[in-house]
């Protein structure tokens, strides 16, 4: 089932925080597939400078300067230059906070208590989840709004009215999604000063790990009673990209069909897990019973990865693909991984 029809399906709210969960984030519903692809409809849509913000010309302000830019939906028009109110409506605010920039609104009410930087959402108007408010939204006054293509295309009218409204590639690789939201917010150099620190931390990760390229690794996902085994999304971006480790061959063809991640039940696991496992869970009360009823199980004790004590377990809020959970997911697999 894929993003649209699920959303039909199960209403939009509980649809984005699946959505959410199985990206680089964490719900409990039924998950969707690939998603990419822009709209007809957006790429009608044209603005060249939003719709409902006052012109500064007209109140004898001198206006910004501006620039062009074309965003995911292949939409070319002008933004401001230095943008200074900028409205994000998506579910991986860590892109924008790797660069700097703090916004003055953001849908959190799905992903505030699932992420591992809830710190750094204060002072940030909150504007809904799977529905952003377009009132709260107007009465913040941006001069930029942000949202993500693959899930909210049908909202870039009302939005443009709003504001100019740049959409980008949430399921895009990560340095990808920076350095466009690096040109839109005119932070190209804070994009390229935390890329190279960031390679510079994984550098030192991956040798105090000292993991074996030849290994195979498996990432698995507990959601109420469903188990997900992930393709190359969240986690699973660190565990093959960073750490080295090589997906087993059922993996790799979930990988090579760009799906992100697939439903399985616990009686194929042998045929997905390799050398190591990282179990993914959240807190709910559901999922903690079905982990532990997996865990218990004699098929999982006869799992080669099991019996040689190479089973890492970590909470859910560690499945987001954003810069600041990939950073500090760097800083957390020595402990989780004992070394």
């Amino acid at each position: 089932m894929n993003i649209r029809k699920m959303i039909s399906a199960i209403g939009f709210a509980a649809a984005l925080s699946l959505f959410i969960a199985l990206l680089a984030a964490c719900s409990n519903d039924a998950p969707a597939g690939d998603t990419a692809g822009g709209s007809p409809a957006a790429a009608a849509q044209t603005t060249s400078g939003g719709g409902g913000s006052p012109d500064p010309g007209k109140t004898g302000e001198p206006k910004p300067p501006t620039r062009s830019i074309t965003d995911y939906t292949k939409r070319t028009f002008d933004i401001p230059a230095q943008p200074k109110r900028i409205v994000y409506v998506g579910s991986s605010p860590g892109d924008l906070f790797a660069l700097g920039v703090k916004p003055v609104g953001a849908t959190l009410s799905v992903i505030s208590s699932q992420i591992v930087y809830p710190e750094l959402l204060s002072g940030i108007e909150d504007i809904g989840g799977g529905e952003a408010n377009l009132e709260k939204i107007t009465l913040l006054e941006p001069d930029l709004i942000l949202f993500d293509g693959v899930v909210y295309d049908d909202k870039v009218q009302a939005l443009a009215k709003i504001a100019p409204s740049v959409s980008y590639d949430s399921a895009a690789p990560m340095y990808e999604r920076l350095r466009f939201l690096a040109d839109a917010t005119g932070k190209k150099e804070e994009a390229e000063k935390w890329i190279a620190g960031y390679e510079a931390k994984a550098k030192v990760t991956l040798e105090r790990l000292k993991t074996s390229p030849d290994d195979t690794a498996a990432v698995l996902l507990q959601l109420g009673k469903q188990l997900y085994v992930m393709g190359n999304r969240g986690l699973s971006v660190t565990v093959f990209d960073v750490l080295g480790f090589k997906p087993t061959p059922k993996i790799k063809g979930i990988i090579d069909d760009s799906k992100r991640f697939i439903t399985v039940s616990a009686e194929v696991l042998p045929e997905y897990t390799g050398d190591w496992v990282f179990l993914l869970a959240n807190k709910a009360e559901e999922t903690v019973a079905a982990k532990q009823a997996l865990l218990d199980s004699a098929l999982w004790k006869s799992l080669p990865a099991v019996k040689n004590g190479q089973v890492h377990v970590f909470e859910s809020k560690w499945n987001f693909d954003d810069p600041i959970t990939r950073e500090r997911l760097l800083e957390e697999l020595p402990r989780i991984m004992g070394k």
